[in-house]
């Protein structure tokens, strides 16, 4: 999801740049082009304000990879703001170096076990969201927008007898395979009431279901 970051004492960007990296350049253009073209038209203007979040899934609790000592993190939802982690930091960014500074601390954080299979392999799944407000005012009238952005990165599967995995490993693994399971069964429902059945969605069978729903 990162591969290869740029140094951020510089202004370089590998090709071997990962996902966050470029969706984050072709972000911060496309806001920088929108307040240019506002700002060239009579009676426009157009604001933007960008924050970040980081968090882990380990073993169905909710870690904020910013802020590890806030763990067991609840997520609520309500008509005003949808789902949502409840006291989870968020940073304000304003380029593309903000962002990569906050996925190097919060990556730092992120629990990972050695197994047969790989020396650091991650123990969580990762969810690095990006919230997004617009607000854009045409002759006196301003409208408001919220955009969500969720990149995840999901813990592959194992099998215990090819990972090796005991005590707390194998419980980690179980964890996983679990949610992977449930996110899983979501998606096959969600194609399934796509195609006109009517099937229950069972987001709420995993903390990352829910969430991402």
């Amino acid at each position: 999801m990162l591969g290869q970051l740029p140094d951020l004492a510089i202004d370089s960007y590998p090709e071997e740049r990962g996902i966050i990296p470029r969706v984050f350049e072709h972000l911060f253009t496309t806001i920088q082009q929108a307040q240019e073209e506002s700002l060239a038209r009579d009676g426009e203007s157009a604001k933007f304000v960008c924050k970040c979040s980081f968090l882990e899934i380990y073993n169905e609790t909710i870690t904020d990879l910013l802020d590890p000592s806030v763990a067991s993190l609840q997520i609520r939802e309500d008509i005003k703001h949808g789902v949502y982690v409840e006291n989870l930091r968020e940073e304000s960014v304003h380029q593309v170096a903000d962002t990569l500074r906050l996925v190097e601390q919060g990556a730092a954080n992120r629990r990972v076990g050695e197994t047969r299979m790989n020396r650091e392999s991650s123990r969580s799944h990762s969810v690095f969201t990006c919230v997004l407000e617009s607000k854009q005012t045409i002759n006196g009238v301003t409208n408001i927008r919220h955009s969500r952005l969720n990149l995840v990165d999901l813990a592959g599967s194992e099998r215990q007898k090819t990972s090796g995995a005991a005590g707390d490993r194998l419980k980690e693994a179980s964890s996983i395979n679990k949610s992977l399971s449930t996110l899983g069964h979501v998606i096959m429902s969600l194609i399934e009431v796509g195609q006109g059945r009517q099937r229950h969605v069972p987001y709420r069978d995993s903390r990352l279901t829910f969430l991402l729903q």
